[in-house]
Parts: C-alpha cells; sequence; structure tokens
C-alpha cells in the first residue's frame, strides 16, 4: 500500500467543514432560544419570538419590525463567525429580569443546547482527522 499524504486535502477542506458547524450551530441555537421562549410561556404577540435570528457570512434570518432593535453588524467575512440575537427590545428583561418581573432565562439556555451539538460535531471532526492521520 502506498503513503499517501493526505494532510493538504484535509487541510483544505477543515474550513470548510467547520463553517458548516458553525451554521448548523447558530442554526440551532436560534431554534432552541425559540423553543424555550415557548416552553416559558413568553409568547404573547409571537413579536420577540419571531425576533430571534441567526447572522452567518451566507446571511441573515432577521425580520425587522416597528418595535425591532437594528440588526447586529455583519460577521467578519469569514465563515466561522455567526451571531445569534434576539430584536425584541424587550427580550433581556425577559430573560434576565427586573424587580418586578423574575427572570426566565431562554438565551443561555438555547446556546448552551447548541453548544453541546458543537462539540459533539467538532470531535466527530478531531476523530476523522486522527483516523486518517493515523
Amino acid at each position: 500500500m502506498a503513503d499517501i499524504n493526505l494532510f493538504s486535502a484535509l487541510a483544505d477542506a477543515l474550513p470548510d467543514v467547520c463553517s458548516q458547524v458553525v451554521r448548523k450551530t447558530a442554526l440551532d441555537a436560534q431554534g432552541n432560544i425559540q423553543a424555550h421562549i415557548q416552553a416559558n410561556d413568553q409568547v404573547d404577540t409571537g413579536f420577540m419570538l419571531g425576533s430571534v435570528y441567526t447572522q452567518t457570512s451566507d446571511g441573515s434570518t432577521y425580520k425587522g419590525g416597528e418595535k425591532a432593535l437594528p440588526e447586529t453588524e455583519a460577521p467578519e467575512d469569514t465563515k466561522t463567525t455567526a451571531h445569534v440575537a434576539v430584536a425584541a427590545e424587550y427580550g433581556a428583561y425577559q430573560n434576565y429580569g427586573t424587580r418586578f418581573i423574575p427572570a426566565r432565562p431562554f438565551f443561555e439556555p438555547g446556546m448552551e443546547e447548541a453548544r453541546q451539538g458543537m462539540d459533539a460535531a467538532m470531535a466527530l471532526i478531531e476523530q476523522k482527522w486522527n483516523e486518517v492521520a493515523g
């Protein structure tokens, strides 16, 4: 069997693979955050639920609206950066609470769940790399 060095091909493919992981993680986070908003019974008009968005180098799911905060600045022109945000101006009050209303966290729990998926995907990439590197 011939000894073939695949490191160059692996290194070339890594940015695209990582980009896919980042994009999927961000979209998963968006969905998780929305699920927590629903589970916390924080849906009245549906505006906050619909204001959760993801922004990657591929584009944005931002919908805007009359009471929406401005969209965050686009991520640097890198495929391994994503933003997940809530455009409802009152989202932080709902998430962290005030002296008048209790905190009902949705953002951090949703992000944490997505991070676990990203960790698993990155571990799989590492495993595949090690199999090739042998």
